[in-house]
């Protein structure tokens, strides 16, 4: 877990990037330090630790007596909503995905998770906790809801690894059909903190649930997306 200053500081370098994506072109200049520390309320000491590690990364070039100029903003990726699969196969133009898994737990369904996955409430399912990175930048923060008895190999030994090899690379279960509903939504406190953001940051609420060939819901998700990071991407077609 990150100290106050840590957190402070990835708050803030999210939340100068964000300004940098929406607010200027490449090659303008940022705001002088003075102002931009009083648009931002941080101290001129934190505000130039900041700058000196998007220096670093290639996103901006400070010049002694010039100012700070824009060199690059945040990559985007595509990510196609018009297909069946895992986040791995239908995101597009990264390099390298990496899955943190924060917590995989067993728990009993109660009436609202029976009522979503259609079990009883005293069901056994699993809830997967996890936030996928992108490049480096964490992007999008999951929780996953399996129902347990519907897994094929659910007496194995080793189920939890399977199911987090099945989450982090591709859809290995036997899912025919995703129902999915896409709302905007603002980070709170843990959301920030988990996707190294801002709160009140922007982000997508990306709400699946995956069926088996029977109609059954197999898995329950709820995916957080930055949303400057991403183009969503649907293709509709004529029945």
């Amino acid at each position: 877990m990150e100290n106050s200053k840590d957190v402070q500081n990835i708050s803030l370098k999210a939340n100068i990037l964000n300004i940098i994506d929406h607010q200027y072109q490449i090659g303008e200049k940022l705001l002088p330090e003075l102002e931009l520390g009083r648009q931002l309320n941080v101290s001129r000491a934190i505000l130039r630790s900041v700058l000196d590690e998007l220096q670093h990364e290639g996103y901006i070039r400070r010049i002694q007596g010039s100012g700070t100029i824009i060199m690059n903003k945040r990559k985007k990726y595509t990510f196609n909503l018009s297909k069946l699969g895992s986040a791995a196969e239908l995101i597009s133009g990264y390099d390298v995905m990496n899955t943190d898994f924060i917590k995989i737990e067993d728990f009993e369904a109660g009436n609202g998770y029976a009522e979503k996955l259609m079990v009883e409430p005293d069901a056994h399912l699993l809830r997967v906790e996890r936030v996928r990175s992108l490049d480096g930048t964490p992007a999008i923060y999951t929780y996953n809801t399996v129902v347990k008895d519907r897994l094929v190999n659910n007496k194995s030994t080793n189920l939890y690894a399977e199911i987090a090899n099945s989450l982090s690379k591709t859809m290995s279960w036997n899912v025919e059909t995703c129902d999915v509903s896409l709302r905007p939504y603002t980070a709170d406190s843990k959301l920030a903190e988990m996707l190294h953001t801002y709160p009140g940051a922007s982000l997508l609420l990306v709400e699946e649930t995956a069926r088996q060939k029977d109609g059954l819901p197999l898995d329950y998700s709820l995916d957080y997306y930055i949303a400057d990071l991403f183009d969503f991407q649907i293709k509709r077609t004529l029945d």
